[in-house]
């Protein structure tokens, strides 16, 4: 049988085209070199490519119009990045470029064996339940009754509403299954009746794998080395019940400050909801503190993008990197910290009534204690030391007498 009509790529064929893209050849290269059409390997690359974003410490903007502006604030409607035929056309990949070191573009690497379990994780977990929880079933419900009532068919709502990610067939699976039947939609609802194989109505969002290549504790020391003027800012989690609320904690290395933000929801998209919130807030002072992340494998900081890149205004603000697991002491500043943390909110403590102002007025008596590790000054000293006190003034942090420092339960008037 002709390769160019299987469908599925095998381990093999992906090792060829990471060698292939290692050796320099186009993509019509490879695809004839493993038998297959050239569509298969461009979707192939573009799917399982990994993106590292470029360091933005130095280079904040490479807009192509920067000289003729002089100042780029990254929110022009002129502003375009450089393109690379390599990366972009060509090959699609960056992994063994020559121009590699003097690159400041955003890389994206194709690693066969990443690229082979992301495929076996699909394939397996596709047709494992519904992937849909209940809100996104209610959202597209919302959005196709009305347009069933007036007629309509599945295809000609799709063309409308882009916003909605599943295609004609799996939404018409999901009617005969009966899952939108409390919204008023089934069979009758459509304007040909189909009949399908009914499948459990399981609801169940899929889990997306993990995959921490580029970003383990290793590759943090490695980037570390390589950029010493850039300071780690360590980023834990701190609860009292697995109902919450959780506070996230941030410890900057250099200066052992601390500070602290109130979720309601254990989530990565929660918790790079911050970063969304500082980046607006300190503007370009957030790149000085929060441009080198460290923190554990979590499930909260699991989706690196998230805290990697600004959604919001199309950029990328930094890198994130993960502790081995089981290593608490590979962030030791900020899992020492915490032990300060405990004598305010000791761990039985009910904090469902805890507030933002709580926790800001906590980090205040925390950062106003001298240390050791500091020559007996305080954290907060030696922040205004080397910066100016405007971020703490906008981070809500303030200098506190050292004979009015508290550290017991009593500082915060929750019950």
């Amino acid at each position: 049988m002709n390769k160019k009509y299987v469908t599925h790529l095998s381990l093999e064929d992906r090792k060829n085209i990471e060698l292939g893209i290692i050796e320099g050849l186009s993509k019509t290269q490879i695809a004839k070199k493993i038998n297959r059409n050239i569509s298969t390997v461009s979707k192939e690359i573009l799917k399982h490519r990994k993106l590292k974003p470029r360091n933005t410490f130095n280079a904040n903007s490479i807009c192509i119009h920067l000289k003729e502006c002089h100042r780029c604030i990254k929110k022009c409607e002129r502003y375009k990045e450089p393109s690379c035929s390599r990366r972009d056309r060509n090959i699609g990949a960056c992994n063994c470029c020559p121009n590699i070191s003097k690159c400041r573009l955003d890389k994206f690497f194709y690693y066969a064996n990443r690229a082979n379990e992301q495929y076996l994780y699909t394939l397996v977990d596709s047709r494992v339940g519904v992937n849909l929880d209940y809100p996104e079933l209610k959202q597209i419900a919302t959005i196709i009754k009305p347009l069933l009532d007036k007629g309509q068919t599945i295809y000609q709502i799709l063309e409308n509403h882009k916003e909605i990610t599943q295609c004609s067939k799996t939404l018409y699976t999901y009617i005969e299954m009966g899952l939108f039947k409390e919204f008023g939609i089934d069979n009758f609802s459509l304007k040909k009746k189909v009949q399908r194989r009914i499948k459990s109505k399981k609801l169940k969002k899929r889990r997306q794998p993990i995959n921490y290549e580029g970003r383990e504790y290793k590759d943090y020391l490695e980037y570390a080395k390589s950029h010493p003027f850039e300071h780690t800012t360590e980023m834990d989690t701190v609860y009292n019940s697995q109902s919450g609320p959780f506070i996230q904690t941030f410890i900057f290395e250099n200066t052992g400050l601390m500070i602290g933000f109130l979720h309601k929801e254990k989530t990565s998209v929660s918790m790079a909801s911050t970063l969304d919130k500082l980046q607006e807030i300190l503007e370009d002072d957030y790149y000085t503190h929060f441009s080198l992340l460290l923190t554990d494998r979590g499930s909260e900081f699991e989706k690196y993008d998230l805290f990697e890149n600004n959604y919001q205004t199309d950029e990328a603000r930094g890198h994130i990197f993960y502790c081995d697991p089981q290593r608490p002491d590979q962030k030791p500043h900020v899992e020492n910290n915490h032990n300060l943390v405990r004598c305010i909110l000791p761990n039985k403590r009910n904090l469902d009534k805890l507030t933002q102002e709580d926790l800001d007025l906590m980090f205040s008596h925390i950062n106003s204690t001298p240390r050791a590790s500091l020559g007996g000054r305080t954290p907060y000293e030696v922040f205004t030391y080397f910066y100016d006190d405007k971020v703490l003034k906008k981070l809500n942090i303030q200098k506190i007498e050292k004979d009015m420092v508290t550290l017991q339960p009593y500082l915060l008037k929750i019950k």
